[in-house]
């Protein structure tokens, strides 16, 4: 707390950090769950800890911990109250202090609290003095949060002492051993298990069921999706805010929006996957061991499936959430649009390393989604990416891509990411158009032989290339007038095979030769 704030009324925000180490930490898909579960409600739990551990506490009627965005905000009625929370969502919170004293004494007690209690987790702090303007004070003190960031260090405690029993997958001190099995086990790993204990239906990582590939390989799916625009949004909805109050309003209004959006949307498209499921199986149970969420947060979402349901999921996920806004006033709506990243791994593949590239993929979905060219309203629209991998041992995205998928014609074998948005419906990067190729290929019912000669003919060169259509067109399958031109030229020139992420994806779509699928058309 820098010096000159300590009697001026302050702008506060608590960042926690390393929250995707923390929840993926290890391979135990209970601990992922756990850790994800509890980082909904700690952040919140220790600043109402940290009120009543002061010195001197904070007596009751003089803090407001509400996120109500209907609620009054007594902070700036009542001069009693001395602290104000305005939003706590997974790991961030913003508040109001009356003294910059104050917001100290409860900024320590916060990371107190996460070393106390084993969190394993460091929490980033900034403040700035409050002014009228609540847009530009948050401007300010996002800077500043920037800049505490990038001089600190991020520290784990070790809890104990260097010569002691470590945790054989973390690396972290071992303080207890599970009830059941004996295993050895860190603080932290115990309490993520505790916290998973309260979700019913949740299954192991192995009993995930499993889709055999081309290959012979057993492979699951790994999900995220990401919610786009947010900051633009709350950035022009602050601008229609007549005060700080109303600000404050404007935010949770957002944030419980968010929420209550992604809440809805998650619960039709997985009890419509479910319906699915039991019409393409013929199986009434087992649903639990074929998808399951494994965290979701504001408008984060990680799940993790047997391989065949990812896609069905997304594009039920993509139907349910058409139609919702983030915000919706007089002089403004903003769509809630999204993208995804799916990771297709073989079985032995890690879990956290695997929900890592199924980032990277959602990631490089919103990088081409905020494009100038593809902005759907100056807004990045929804976007699909995915990765197939063979591998255990997951690597970065864009040398993974660089290395395996460029071809010595310096032909990119990636048409992807896809695009959901109406605008692109006849394009080559369409979702649509991907789904069609895939069931076109699916119908053709091509020879082991057949298939593994599609799967490689990019990689042929030109030449070859141009011999394998032919040899197919003598075998009665017209590649070209099935599946349009094999090539295509992006904005930049490149070029790039279009038919070969729809070969890939020909093991992991559920539907029987010739079958229409209702959930990926």
């Amino acid at each position: 707390m820098d010096r000159e704030l300590m009697d001026k009324e302050v702008l506060c925000i608590l960042d926690t950090r390393q929250i995707q180490r923390y929840i993926f930490r290890s391979n135990s898909m209970f601990e992922t769950v756990g850790a994800s579960n509890l980082l909904t409600h700690i952040l919140q739990d220790a600043l109402l800890y940290s009120l009543n551990h002061i010195d001197p506490p904070v007596p009751e009627e003089e803090y407001d911990l509400s996120l109500d965005e209907n609620a009054r905000i007594p902070y700036f009625a009542d001069p009693r109250v001395q602290f104000q929370l305005m939003t706590c969502t997974a790991g961030n919170a913003m508040f109001i202090a009356r003294t910059g004293a104050l917001a100290q004494k409860i900024m320590r007690k916060v990371s107190r609290y996460y070393l106390d209690h084993g969190r394993m987790l460091d929490v980033a702090a900034a403040a700035v003095e409050r002014t009228d303007d609540l847009d530009q004070d948050l401007s300010r003190m996002y800077r500043k949060l920037d800049a505490v960031k990038a001089s600190s260090e991020t520290l784990a405690p070790a809890g104990t002492l260097p010569v002691c029993m470590r945790e054989r997958r973390t690396g972290e001190p071992v303080l207890d051993f599970d009830r059941i099995t004996g295993e050895p086990l860190s603080r932290a790993s115990v309490q993520k298990r505790e916290e998973a204990a309260m979700r019913s239906g949740l299954v192991r990582l192995e009993d995930i069921h499993t889709t055999t590939g081309h290959d012979g390989k057993e492979y699951r799916a790994v999900i995220h999706a990401d919610g786009n625009n947010i900051g633009i949004t709350v950035q022009k909805i602050l601008k229609e805010a007549l005060d700080y109050e109303a600000g404050i309003r404007f935010r949770r209004r957002v944030i419980n929006n968010i929420e209550q959006t992604i809440a809805g949307v998650m619960e039709r498209s997985i009890k419509q996957l479910k319906d699915y499921y039991q019409e393409v199986t013929g199986k009434t149970d087992g649903f639990e061991k074929e998808f399951q969420v494994v965290g979701r947060a504001g408008d984060d979402i990680n799940c993790i499936c047997n391989a065949i349901w990812a896609f069905p999921f997304l594009k039920l996920f993509y139907r349910n959430l058409k139609g919702a806004v983030i915000w919706k006033s007089e002089t403004m709506e903003t769509p809630f649009f999204a993208c995804g990243g799916v990771a297709f791994v073989t079985a032995d593949n890690a879990f956290h390393p695997a929900f890592f590239l199924a980032e990277d993929c959602c990631s490089n979905a919103k990088k081409v989604a905020k494009k100038k060219e593809n902005l759907r309203n100056g807004l990045a629209g929804n976007w699909v990416d995915f990765q197939v991998l063979d591998n255990p041992n997951s690597q970065n995205l864009e040398v993974l891509r660089e290395r395996f998928y460029m071809t010595s014609e310096r032909i990119s074998l990636l048409m992807r990411p896809y695009s959901l948005d109406p605008e692109a419906e006849e394009t080559e990067i369409s979702f649509s158009r991907l789904m069609d190729r895939v069931r076109t290929i699916r119908t053709l019912q091509l020879s082991p032989f057949q298939e593994a000669a599609f799967r490689q003919s990019y990689l042929s060169g030109k030449s070859e290339f141009r011999r394998f259509l032919f040899y197919m067109k003598k075998k009665g399958i017209d590649l070209t007038g099935l599946l349009g031109d094999p090539l295509y030229t992006d904005g930049d020139k490149q070029l790039h095979a279009a038919w070969f992420d729809a070969a890939e994806l020909t093991d992991f779509i559920p539907f029987d030769r010739g079958r229409t699928d209702s959930c990926t058309e």
